[in-house]
């Protein structure tokens, strides 16, 4: 006999499984909708490997065309592929002593919203489409330098995103009490 049959004899005997009745269809008036994407979280490549090359060389000079790795530098998004939008301005900004700080509120739109990740001494860029719900993104500039660098930055659906550290508790709210501390009046 052969190995397959010998294997199909040994085999327990399949369990019969009764069909299923279908599950009742949900009532319309209730609408499920799906989880939050995961928010994009400094995502931009620290490097980007980029071979620049004069593109018209002018009479009586030589071309020295350069290849190098340039450091990441910034986020700018758009409300659209990057060569057919313009560039969004943040809607809250706000200067701390480690930096500045910039936040985008990104309304619903038909065909989302994308981002480019700028470096620095080059103009070539990398884009991407951001998921379609995301509504928010945030940036934190180092202080340290003259131009803007991007230190951390995110994007995402707002009401699931942990509030930066740089947002200060509302007028009016008493700060948590400190643990294992006792008032004595």
């Amino acid at each position: 006999m052969a190995t397959a049959s010998l294997l199909a004899l040994a085999a327990p005997p399949a369990p019969v499984v009764a069909p299923r009745a279908a599950a009742p269809a949900a009532p319309s008036a209730s609408i499920v909708t799906a989880a939050p994407s995961k928010p994009l979280t400094d995502a931009c490549p620290a490097q980007l490997a980029v071979k620049q090359a004069v593109s018209d060389t002018p009479a009586g000079w030589t071309p020295v065309n350069q290849q190098g790795s340039y450091p990441f530098q910034r986020v700018q998004f758009y409300p659209g592929p990057p060569a057919d939008a313009s560039l969004i301005v943040p809607t809250l900004e706000f200067k701390g002593q480690a930096g500045l700080h910039d936040g985008w509120d990104l309304p619903h739109r038909e065909g989302g919203y994308w981002m480019t990740c700028s470096y620095g001494n080059t103009t070539a860029t990398v884009a991407r489409k951001l998921a379609d719900d995301t509504d928010y993104c945030r940036a934190d500039y180092d202080g340290r330098f003259q131009t803007l660098v991007v230190k951390h930055w995110s994007c995402g659906v707002k009401r699931t995103m942990a509030p930066p550290p740089w947002v200060r508790p509302r007028v009016g709210t008493k700060p948590p009490p400190r643990p294992g501390v006792k008032r004595v009046e």
